[in-house]
Formats: C-alpha cells, structure tokens, sequence
C-alpha cells in the first residue's frame, strides 16, 4: 500500500502548477541577453494589449530581453523584412497569482533602411506559474 500511495503523491506533486514553474524560478533571476528599457516597456505595452484583445485577466508588469542580440528576418526575395527578438514577460492575474512566459516580436525593416520602433507580436510560449515578487521600487 505504501508503494501506491508514493505514486499517487509523485504524480499529485508532478501536476501541480509549482511544479511546472521551473523549480520555483523566480522572474527576478532571469538573466537579461541585453537591456533595453524602450523595448521592454514597449513588449508590456504589447502584450497588455493583446491580453485584452483576447479578453485574457491578466496583466503584464514586467519584461527582460533574453535574446543575446536580434535575428534578422528575411524575405521571400532573399530581403530581410525584420527582425524579431524573445522577452519574458511577468503578470499577474485578478485572483492574485503570478506567472512569466516567454514572447518574440518583431520590428519591421523601413524603406529607408533600418527598423521601425514599433513592436509587433509574433508568437508567445506556456505561462508558467511562479511565486509573486514585489513591484519594482
């Protein structure tokens, strides 16, 4: 009997949110690939928006750039049309959890060379549930 009830708590333990959120990682541990502090506010920017768009609760705080530089997005033609950059992002939701996940946008390439500022969304990975850190002071 002790065997089955040590797989059913290994299991119950393996489901958990807690489990999942990467050994309790915290959001404040993240390593930054590089900072920017336009780009990261304008990705909570993006991102709040899309959450209401898609009437999802929660509310984005925070980003950090994970990418150690930008990747060039190339066109059909052999052109690079943009180029696209990964961020963390920290919520939380109503009832008072906390999560990241991770997010790329992108900039589109100008006509006139270079990139625009503006961010667009392009793809967004799993919300992990994490422990709540205070707001930034």
């Amino acid at each position: 009997m002790s065997l089955l009830r040590a797989i059913i708590l290994f299991i119950v333990f393996a489901l958990s949110p807690r489990a999942f959120a990467q050994n309790l990682a915290r959001f404040s541990d993240i390593e930054p690939g590089m900072i920017d502090g336009e780009i990261e506010q304008l990705a909570v920017k993006v991102a709040n928006r899309r959450a209401v768009d898609l009437r999802c609760p929660e509310d984005y705080i925070k980003a950090v750039i994970i990418s150690r530089k930008w990747l060039p997005e190339p066109g059909k033609n052999g052109t690079i049309r943009g180029r696209e950059i990964h961020l963390e992002l920290y919520c939380r939701f109503p009832e008072g959890r906390c999560a990241m996940t991770d997010m790329i946008f992108r900039q589109k390439t100008l006509e006139e060379g270079g990139y625009s500022r503006k961010l667009y969304f392009v793809a967004m990975g799993d919300m992990i549930t994490i422990d709540c850190e205070p707001p930034n002071p």
